[in-house]
């Protein structure tokens, strides 16, 4: 039996967990780790999150409260 291969962030769980709960890990973490735009100075790649809705701009310092995810 031919072995199948996942898609994204979530395949290393291979045929475990259910299709549902992969994707909707899949889509937490793609957006989790994309470049996220500073809404004060405009600059992307330079934003980070310190904690779960805290995030940072490490080139304008600014700090803001967001989701969890995404910063808006």
């Amino acid at each position: 039996m031919a072995k199948s291969r996942g898609k994204g962030i979530s395949k290393s769980f291979g045929a475990r967990y259910g299709f549902t709960l992969r994707k909707k890990y899949d889509e937490i973490m793609q957006r989790r780790y994309q470049l996220h735009e500073c809404p004060s100075c405009k600059t992307k790649g330079k934003v980070v999150r310190i904690s779960v809705g805290i995030w940072y701009c490490r080139k304008c310092n600014a700090k803001w409260a967001g989701y969890a995810y995404t910063p808006y």
